[in-house]
Formats: structure tokens, C-alpha cells, sequence
């Protein structure tokens, strides 16, 4: 069983130009590894409200791996039966149809919430070094002081 802690909202965050040259001429909205600020390796996606101009679509990649599509890009929301995994480092993208000349940035916030089951998560928060994400190592500097018997 699942005991999910909220990491709480991320946003809002209004598109710009995109300029990852993923979705040329068209409005980008980037939730950069500073924005979504979380030093747990695994976190979710739990919860996303977009608000952007009428008729206006929008795929959701994480890195460059798309994660959804969705047909409504004007004042929707994202309640997800299947929550989108995210881990430190990775950038979450809001990919919308409608060129920039338009003038209606969309904008978007997410809400972010970690299982504390998680071996890994607990660790974390313990202030264990060093984690292992994948084949990648994460090294941070956390104070806590280890107390041996």
C-alpha cells in the first residue's frame, strides 16, 4: 500500500515561444528541473490544470518521451487514473497547437505528490548521499548527522 505525501503546486507557468525546437512557432510550456524543485528520486505528476486559447490542443512529453495527448487545451484539467512518474533532473514539456501569433500563452500548474514507501524516497529524506536513479548516480550534500550504537 501507497502512503502519498503532497509536494504541493508547481506554477502557474506561462508558455513562451518554444525553443526547443520540438514544436516550432508554437507555444511551450517548460517545467524545468528549478521549477518543479524536488530532492525525492521518485515523484508524480498528480494533478495538472492548463488554461490556454479556444480550440487549442497540447501533447505532455517528459524529456523527449511523450507521455500523453489531450484534445482540449482550454480550461481543462488532469486528474489522471495513471499519475506521471517524474524524477529529479527531468524537464516535463506542455507542447500546445497554436502559434505564438495567436497572443494566448497557455498557462499551466501542476500539483506534485511522492510515495514515502518507496525505499529510495525514504532514503532520501533520511539524508543518505548518494541514490541510484536507473544507471545514473545523484550525489547531494545533506546535513544530517548518522548516529551510531
Amino acid at each position: 500500500m501507497s502512503t502519498f505525501v503532497t509536494l504541493g503546486s508547481r506554477g502557474p507557468v506561462t508558455g513562451q515561444e518554444d525553443t526547443t525546437g520540438f514544436n516550432p512557432g508554437n507555444w511551450t510550456v517548460t517545467f524545468d528541473p528549478n521549477s518543479l524543485n524536488f530532492h525525492v528520486p521518485y515523484v508524480e505528476v498528480s494533478h495538472i490544470v492548463v488554461n490556454g486559447a479556444p480550440g487549442s490542443t497540447f501533447d505532455i512529453f517528459l524529456d523527449l518521451a511523450q507521455w500523453d495527448t489531450n484534445q482540449n487545451g482550454f480550461k481543462n484539467s488532469w486528474d489522471p487514473a495513471v499519475p506521471l512518474p517524474i524524477q529529479d533532473g527531468q524537464y516535463l514539456y506542455f507542447f500546445y497547437s497554436d502559434n505564438v501569433s495567436d497572443g494566448t500563452p497557455p498557462v499551466v500548474t501542476v500539483w506534485l505528490r511522492y510515495d514515502q514507501d518507496i525505499i529510495a524516497n525514504q532514503k532520501a529524506l533520511m539524508g543518505y548521499t548518494q541514490l541510484w536513479v536507473g544507471a545514473r548516480s545523484i550525489s547531494r550534500r545533506l546535513s544530517f548527522k548518522v548516529i551510531r550504537r
